[in-house]
């Protein structure tokens, strides 16, 4: 990723107080941090299959999601049942 900026020793972050034996383990320090991000950089073959296992691990939760819902859902709607039949028995009896 190219940023644009570009300091020269003489500017910047400090002027005068940046020295050159400073300035130059700054600039190795920003040089090794671009190189690494060129080389942490994934090609577009690897950013497809990092999003196809995102998507079906999603498609995974998903889905999980849906059955807990259905189980808690009918789980629901037996309780009510039960509490529906001891209010009529209440009544009735």
């Amino acid at each position: 990723m190219e940023t644009g900026n570009h300091l020269e020793p003489s500017e910047g972050w400090g002027g005068e107080g940046v020295g050159g034996e400073e300035w130059s383990r700054l600039q190795g320090l920003l040089d090794l941090v671009r190189r690494e991000h060129q080389r942490m950089e994934l090609s577009p073959e690897r950013r497809e299959q990092i999003r196809e296992r995102v998507l079906e691990r999603w498609e995974r939760f998903e889905a999980r999601r849906r059955r807990v819902r259905a189980i808690v859902a009918g789980a629901s709607v037996v309780l009510l049942l039960v509490a529906v039949a001891a209010v009529v028995r209440a009544h009735a009896g």
